[in-house]
C-alpha cells in the first residue's frame, strides 16, 4: 500500500485502460503514480511523474519534467521503492513550496 501522507485523491486511471491512480500535492506541485494491470498478475509496475497544477482550486495538472526529482516517467516494481521515491519527493517539494512562499 502507498502512503496516505499529502494524498488528495485516489481514482480509477481516468485514460479507461484500467488501473488505479494515487495523486499527491505540496502547494502547486506534486505526484502521480499510477499502476496500471498486467497480463502477469506478479509483475508489479508503478508509472510515477512529478506533475505541476494548474492552479489551486482543482487537480487539473500536467507533467513537470523540470525537476531534480525526475527529468522523465519513472517505473517502479514495488510499493517500497513508490514510498522511498515519495518520501524524497515530498521533502523535495516541501522546499520548493516553501521558497515559492518567502518569495510572495
Amino acid at each position: 500500500m502507498l502512503t496516505e501522507e499529502n494524498l488528495v485523491l485516489t481514482r480509477t486511471e481516468p485514460s479507461g485502460n484500467g488501473g488505479i491512480q494515487f495523486v499527491y500535492r505540496i502547494g502547486n506541485l506534486g505526484v502521480t503514480a499510477v499502476n496500471f494491470p498486467t497480463e502477469d498478475i506478479t509483475q508489479l509496475e508503478w508509472t510515477v511523474d512529478v506533475v505541476k497544477f494548474q492552479d489551486g482550486e482543482t487537480l487539473r495538472y500536467e507533467l513537470y519534467h523540470d525537476t531534480d526529482l525526475a527529468k522523465t516517467t519513472l517505473k517502479f516494481r514495488n510499493d517500497k521503492a513508490v514510498n522511498e521515491f515519495l518520501e524524497k519527493a515530498f521533502a523535495h517539494l516541501n522546499e520548493i513550496h516553501s521558497k515559492q512562499e518567502q518569495k510572495g
